[in-house]
């Protein structure tokens, strides 16, 4: 009886991913393929180079995968250690493993199967997941396609939306991993970031990330404007938000703030 194609390919498939199975395929290749089902014809077949070419597929896809993963994640993955990322990129591999055909995406799907296994474990530092994010956001906001478009140079309106940079996207994060420095310290520790405090990630004009940091009203009141309400929804919306009234004081503290994200590129202008 032939063994069907697709049963070849999933036999493959799980030599590539499972470090079990090309462990047991080190030890005794043949038995290690009948064990995946395939008869002695097709195991004869795929031997015949001998057992190291089967064995170099999975090392290429795990050393490629690897060598993503931690240039992707940068200080996270020194703080970790090679080993410590190593055995987490072979345990998620071999399941789920990954699920998109872009190798560029490869590090954030790993991510989110990692952290909420770093958070759990005392052992890693608890600001660790959070800083892979950081990093991977840094390569997302640089590949961005979306155009960083030049300023308006059109006054803003009260009951008019904002033009806003596309790549602006308000984040919250627990520890200021944005303030940590570019060049890996293995001594650096992220402060926790203030109650309500968020970050605006972007990227400028210059065609460089940046992040901002944004106090609580003017955070809310940005990610109104982000969703495409008027500068008066938004102004209103944040006031709310917040538990507070829309005084005098806070008008002057808008207008100082809404120039500031001009100035940054944060923000575009008023409409033509």
């Amino acid at each position: 009886m032939s063994v069907e194609p697709d049963q070849i390919r999933s036999a493959l498939g799980q030599v590539i991913r499972d470090r079990a199975i090309h462990d047991r395929i080190v030890q005794d290749p043949s038995a290690a393929l009948a064990g995946l089902g395939l008869d002695e014809q097709t195991r004869a077949g795929m031997l015949a180079c001998g057992p190291q070419r089967l064995l170099a597929y999975h090392h290429m896809v795990h050393g490629r995968l690897f060598k993503t993963v931690r240039t992707f994640i940068g200080g996270a993955a020194q703080r970790l250690g090679d080993d410590r990322l190593r055995a987490d990129l072979d345990a998620w591999i071999a399941d789920p493993g990954p699920k998109t055909v872009y190798l560029r995406d490869v590090p954030a799907e790993f991510l989110s199967w990692a952290r909420p296994r770093w958070d759990a474990d005392p052992s890693v530092p608890a600001w660790i997941g959070e800083l892979a994010a950081h990093q991977i956001c840094i390569r997302a906001l640089r590949n961005d396609p979306r155009e960083v478009h030049p300023q308006t140079e059109v006054g803003i309106q009260l009951e008019q939306p904002i033009v806003c940079n596309a790549t602006v996207e308000l984040v919250r994060y627990r520890w200021a991993v944005h303030r940590l420095p570019t060049k890996y310290d293995p001594e650096a520790e992220p402060e926790l970031t203030p109650k309500g405090h968020a970050v605006i990630a972007y990227r400028h004009a210059d065609e460089q990330p940046r992040f901002v940091d944004i106090k609580p009203r003017s955070a809310h009141m940005l990610e109104l404007l982000i969703a495409g309400k008027t500068l008066r929804e938004a102004l209103f919306g944040a006031c709310e938000a917040m538990g507070e009234t829309l005084d005098d004081e806070i008008l002057a503290v808008t207008a100082v703030t809404l120039a500031d994200l001009i100035d940054r590129h944060v923000l575009l202008g008023g409409y033509p």
